[in-house]
């Protein structure tokens, strides 16, 4: 009876968490979860950041691949000569050095228009299936399909009235705006002769990819006389362009008719635009400034952007990838960066 008595005692004397500690119990789970979601979001970007550096680094040896076999750096094929059809972009080009020899061999290069535009695109059933994810960055917030509308030369050839097409997020330099260390704008700069206003910005064949077209004709290891460590080739444009009002703007070059696999019409008497490049004009992650050059997908000054916090990759001329802050010296670095042959040294 005793032994009972004593066991109940036992029993009344346990208790439960009260109110108050149950909540500074959950307030500490909260703190720790709060100091936790950083730390985890900041190894998923880490993650991203090294998937894009590996894309570049694809299309870097992709492109020395190309230049290996045919002796000049690949090229946007703009407006062939007698046609107003647009030809291949410079990832046309480098697609058999991707892995994608099949999409490459069933290309078709005469009398086909790779922006469905001026004339049928012969080539919809392959640019509508094709897909390299070496060519979008994983910290990308931006769609990565176009929905095209088909004309109706292209119905004609058995397409549907809409098909998708891939929008690269990587963006090729073919030029600098300013001339570095004296600030001087194309037409003014020592190889203004080498520069066209074309009204949708300056074209120029000042980078290690180039234009081809009737002014142009491609560039060489040889032509990168700052060096190709110097030189930046390909560069992210993986983000939206923001407005001081919080409005966003998708800008990338690449995402205008045709995507990916068209070069634009590039020159046509002084009405020459092209696509997937870029002359940058204004800083990495600018904002938005109002000027048409750096917002139409036929514009010539989208520039460069990305979501990684505070600057862009970059593949170099020599392959290598360099990581550019946005807070660099626009004006002087980062134009010198862009340039094969100005002339200038880098001093930082």
């Amino acid at each position: 009876m005793f032994g009972s008595i004593q066991s109940s005692e036992r029993r009344s004397t346990q208790r439960g968490f009260t109110l108050v500690e149950l909540l500074v119990v959950i307030a500490i789970i909260g703190v720790l979860v709060g100091l936790l979601l950083p730390a985890v979001q900041a190894a998923r970007e880490a993650a991203r950041r090294m998937q894009c550096s590996n894309n570049l680094k694809q299309i870097g040896l992709a492109v020395h691949n190309y230049h290996d076999t045919f002796q000049k750096f690949p090229g946007n094929v703009c407006s062939p000569e007698g046609t107003t059809n647009m030809g291949a972009s410079w990832m046309v080009m480098i697609l058999p050095f991707l892995e994608q020899n099949a999409a490459y061999d069933q290309m078709v290069f005469i009398d086909s228009d790779f922006s469905d535009r001026q004339g049928p695109n012969r080539n919809w059933e392959v640019m509508s299936q094709l897909r390299v994810d070496a060519f979008w960055c994983p910290s990308s917030p931006l769609e990565r399909f176009r929905s095209h509308t088909a004309t109706a030369g292209t119905t004609g050839l058995g397409a549907p009235s809409n098909y998708d097409i891939q929008i690269p997020e990587y963006v090729a330099n073919i030029g600098y705006y300013y001339e570095p260390g004296t600030g001087l704008t194309p037409g003014a700069r020592s190889d203004g002769s080498n520069n066209v206003w074309t009204g949708y910005g300056w074209m120029q064949d000042s980078g290690v990819i180039s234009l081809w077209n009737s002014k142009y004709r491609g560039t060489r290891f040889a032509n990168v006389i700052d060096g190709t460590s110097n030189t930046l080739m390909v560069g992210e444009h993986s983000n939206y362009m923001y407005r001081t009002d919080g409005g966003k703007t998708d800008t990338r070059p690449g995402r205008g008719e045709g995507g990916a696999w068209s070069a634009g019409r590039g020159f046509h008497a002084w009405l020459g635009w092209t696509r997937n490049v870029t002359v940058p004009r204004y800083p990495i992650n600018s904002l938005n400034v109002g000027n048409y050059t750096m917002e139409w997908s036929t514009a010539l000054h989208n520039g460069y952007r990305s979501a990684h916090p505070s600057g862009v990759q970059f593949v170099m001329g020599d392959g290598s990838i360099r990581f550019v802050s946005d807070s660099t010296d626009f004006r002087n670095v980062f134009q010198a960066l862009c340039g094969r042959d100005d002339g200038y040294v880098i001093t930082q």
